[in-house]
């Protein structure tokens, strides 16, 4: 952190810092919360904001709720992922009756065995977790997947 110079106006006997507007801090995380400031983080990310110490000691030492966040993300986006299969699956199956093929034991282990290779891969992710670099690969991944699907 470094000192920023700034200009400063004297109105009615009070120092004003010139070309800043003091908002509360409430106001200015409900802006930052309801917008979409991507943009605006790369544009001003060097910018100066002045916040008391206090402030500023508090947002440091609160806890961290991503991991909580990504977590959540993770379990709901395979819970997504399961049921959107489930139901591509019995569509497919649906279609290939109304065309008149009808579904042999062996189509039904074909698919058995694909929706098992997916449970596998999934339980080996969990697995991966445990290690903090391929968490955060895994987490990166769902965040990306989940940007590309609200777009």
């Amino acid at each position: 952190m470094s000192d920023v110079e700034v200009d400063i106006s004297n109105e009615g006997g009070r120092a004003v810092i010139e070309d800043k507007t003091s908002v509360p801090f409430r106001t200015f995380v409900s802006l930052i919360l309801q917008r979409k400031v991507q943009t605006i983080f790369k544009k001003c990310q060097d910018e100066p904001v002045i916040v008391s110490s206090e402030l500023l000691t508090s947002l440091a030492s609160a806890p961290d709720d991503r991991q909580e966040d990504r977590a959540k993300l993770v379990l709901v986006t395979m819970g997504v992922g399961v049921i959107v299969g489930l139901f591509l699956t019995v569509a497919i199956f649906v279609a290939l009756m109304l065309f008149g093929i009808q579904p042999v034991m062996q189509d039904l282990l074909i698919t058995l065995a694909a929706l098992a290779f997916v449970a596998v891969v999934v339980v080996m992710l969990q697995g991966a977790q445990k290690k903090k670099g391929l968490k955060e690969k895994l987490y990166e991944s769902m965040e990306k997947v989940t940007d590309l699907v609200t777009r």
